[in-house]
Formats: C-alpha cells, sequence, structure tokens
C-alpha cells in the first residue's frame, strides 16, 4: 500500500480527467437528480474507494461505491470501464516517470478492487433481481384479467429459479429448464390455442427474445459449473437476460392489448377485423405447400324472430351459447369468428371438403339437439351451415379481392342451405 500511496495524486487526476462535467446543467427540483448529477457523485465514491489505505476502509467503501451504482442503474460495464481507464492513465504515467518497477504493484491494485468490486456487485445485483421480479409478479397477482400475462408469470417465476441457482452456487444439474419449447412459457408459445397470434409481429419478436433469453440462461449455468467463473461475465450475461425479460413483458402486453381488440365482447370469439390477416396467411401456406383449407359459415335460423319474441338480452344468451358449441365441438386448431350478428365464420386448417362437411355436420346436429333454459323460457333453435374446400395455385392471386371472393362463395354455399329448408349444411 505504500507503494500505491505514493500515486494518489495521480489517481485523484487520472479520476477527475475522467468526470462528466456538469456545470452546464442547471435545474431546481432536489429529490430528482439528474443521471450526469448521479455520475458525478458516484466518481466521488469511487475516488474514496481507491485512495482507501486500510483494509476496514476499503471495505466500508467498495460496499457504498456497490451500493450506490446498483441503486442508481449505473452498469457494472461503465463501472468496469472507469476502473481499466484510470488503471491504464496511471500506468502510462507511470512509464513516463520511468517507474517500471511499480507497474505490476499497480496492475495488483486495481485487479484487487475489480474483484471486490465485482464479487460484491454480482451479489447485490442479484437480490435486487430477485426483488424486481418478485415486484413484477405481485403486479400481476392483482390484475383482474390477466389474459396473457398469466403466461408472463411463470416466464418470471423461470428467472427467479435461474437467480437463486446461481446465488446458491451449487453448480448442480437442478437448474431450470433450458430448451425453450419446453419450458412453461414456451409450451404456451407453441400451443395451437394461440395460433391465431402466429401473424403478429409482437408474437414473432417475443419468440425471438424467448430463444436468445434461454441461450443467455445456458451460458450462464455453464459459467457457474465452470470453477475458474468472472462473476463480471454472470453480471453481464444476467442484465442481458433481464433486459430481454422486460421486452418479453412488454410485447405480452401488446399481445393483452391485441386480444382485446381481437375479441368479440359477447362470445370472446375472434372478431371479423382478424379474420382478412388470418385468411391472408392461410392463403399463402396453401399456396406454398399445395394442400387446401376450408371455410365454413354458419348463420343461427330465425334469430331475428328470438330477438322480436324474447328481447335482445335473450337472444345475446343465444349467440353465447352458440359460440360455446362452436368451440366445444370444432378443434383447438380451428379459428372461430363472430362475423356480424348471427353469423359466424369459422377457417378449418388443412381441412377438405368432406372433413369440412362433416364437422359442419357435428356443429349443426349439436345445436339441435340442444335446449336453452332461461328462468320459465325453454328455446331450442337451429343453424344453417356452407362450406367451401381452398385450395390455391399459382395462378391465384393473394389479396383483398382473392379473400372477398372466397368469402361470397361461402356465403352462397350459406345461401343454399337457408334455401333448401335451413337447419342443414351445403
Amino acid at each position: 500500500m505504500s507503494i500505491v500511496s505514493q500515486y494518489f495524486s495521480d489517481i485523484k487526476k487520472c479520476v477527475d480527467d475522467f468526470s462528466i462535467n456538469v456545470e452546464s446543467i442547471q435545474f431546481n427540483t432536489a429529490n430528482d437528480l439528474l443521471y450526469t448529477h448521479v455520475i458525478a457523485e458516484q466518481k466521488k465514491l469511487l475516488l474514496a474507494l481507491l485512495l482507501s489505505t486500510s483494509e476496514e476502509e476499503i471495505d466500508q467503501n467498495t460496499k457504498i461505491l456497490v451500493h450506490y451504482t446498483i441503486e442508481n442503474d449505473i452498469s457494472y460495464l461503465f463501472l468496469y470501464s472507469e476502473l481499466l481507464t484510470i488503471a491504464r492513465k496511471l500506468i502510462g504515467i507511470l512509464a513516463e516517470k520511468q517507474k517500471l518497477e511499480h507497474i505490476e504493484t499497480i496492475n495488483r491494485y486495481f485487479s484487487e478492487h475489480e474483484d471486490r468490486i465485482t464479487s460484491l456487485y454480482l451479489q447485490k445485483f442479484l437480490n435486487q433481481l430477485t426483488l424486481k421480479n418478485e415486484l413484477r409478479l405481485s403486479h400481476i397477482a392483482i390484475m383482474q384479467d390477466k389474459k396473457f400475462m398469466v403466461h408472463y408469470e411463470s416466464h418470471i417465476q423461470w428467472i427467479l429459479n435461474l437467480i437463486l441457482y446461481i446465488q446458491q452456487n451449487e453448480c448442480n444439474e437442478n437448474y431450470p429448464e433450458l430448451d425453450p419449447n419446453h419450458c412453461e412459457f414456451g409450451r404456451w408459445m407453441n400451443s395451437a390455442t394461440t395460433s391465431y397470434l402466429l401473424s403478429t409481429s409482437h408474437f414473432k419478436v417475443i419468440e425471438k427474445l424467448h430463444i436468445n433469453l434461454h441461450d443467455l440462461a445456458a451460458n450462464a449455468i455453464n459459467y457457474c459449473k465452470n470453477k475458474m467463473v468472472r462473476p463480471a461475465t454472470l453480471i453481464h450475461l444476467m442484465q442481458r437476460i433481464d433486459y430481454y425479460s422486460l421486452e418479453i413483458g412488454n410485447e405480452i402486453a401488446f399481445l393483452n392489448e391485441i386480444e382485446e381488440s381481437a375479441k368479440d365482447p359477447l362470445t370472446h370469439l375472434l372478431t371479423r377485423r382478424l379474420f382478412n390477416k388470418i385468411m391472408m396467411n392461410k392463403l399463402d401456406i396453401s399456396k406454398a405447400t399445395g394442400r387446401e383449407f376450408s371455410l365454413m359459415m354458419c348463420d343461427l335460423d330465425n334469430f331475428k324472430r328470438i330477438n322480436d319474441t324474447y328481447g335482445h338480452a335473450i337472444g345475446d344468451i343465444i349467440l353465447k351459447h352458440f359460440s360455446g358449441i362452436l368451440e366445444q365441438t370444432l378443434r383447438k386448431s380451428d379459428y372461430i369468428f363472430r362475423f356480424g350478428g348471427e353469423e359466424f365464420m369459422i377457417l378449418l386448417p388443412v381441412t377438405d371438403k368432406q372433413n369440412a362437411h362433416t364437422l359442419a355436420q357435428k356443429v349443426c346436429d349439436a345445436t339441435a339437439a340442444e335446449e336453452v333454459v332461461i328462468e320459465d323460457i325453454s328455446i331450442r333453435y337451429t343453424v344453417s351451415i356452407g362450406t367451401l374446400a381452398i385450395l390455391v395455385d399459382n395462378t391465384v392471386p393473394i389479396n383483398q379481392t382473392t379473400i372477398d371472393q372466397y368469402v361470397t362463395q361461402v356465403d352462397e354455399r350459406l345461401y343454399l342451405a337457408k334455401e333448401r329448408g335451413r337447419n342443414r349444411v351445403e
């Protein structure tokens, strides 16, 4: 320490040269420091540490510096670059003074500071990261309608398990699932029930972020298993993981908004607004693969009579009842839209004419067999259905006009079912 103390004035000069000048920035709010003022204060704490003369003083000033750095969201990389820059400047000064015999001592002095700062930073950063994610869980827990945030909950719990594994430092095999397809969040992303979201840019962003996050986690766990691991590497990996996690949360929030606007408020089925986008995607797939898909258009028979006889409130109950029949009878991979009023459109992926007709007949039969009882009112109703199988060849343009033509064709099939007596499939 006696050798290092000879260069305290040079260390102070190096720190001053690296400081940010904030004299030109004026503000009156005492409680909210500008980031440049935070950095200026952090420089003072760093200088106090570098000029410490006893182990007790070094230990105390290291804790103060690291706590301040984390509390004010100053990245470890910034702190590390400060140490590195100051050390290089000081070594340059030693070289100019021809004090080459002291370079090794100065290098060791800064390396020891780096090791202490890094170890403590990792410990406190992981503690803070745990608190942040627990707070995120508590915010989600009080949401009245979580929608897709319920899946983000499972993702946050995965993050907490990863943090705990790193903190325990046991280097065992009891780490979180590393395959992005097999974790709970990944299984949700791959599930058929969310297939209508696959065409959204937000879903694609989440998919990429999630894969990158698992890749980072795999690296973090590999570093934990390596006894020569540098805490700086884990800090960098966990900071990136936290960043990706927050971005996933933001994109999930956007999906929630899409879900809100894409779902019919009465039946909770998809709305017509989403139909064209999904239809365009299925036309592209059919054209590329040469496989057909089908449309099914349903219209409740004599629905106006139900509204006129019992009122629109009862009519709404019937619409919700039929929506339930569709969801129970059709497959999870099918897209069900409330197309308008008492009309419903179903898009059946990879389904030929015969299978589409079979599914439609199941819906028709299930509807006719049901009875809706509301207090002392008993109502039976039926549905007419038109079906259309679609196979797109290379001559068919993929545009809105083509979509409209297919909708017109399936509507004509529905009209034929009505014309031939209702309660039937055409």
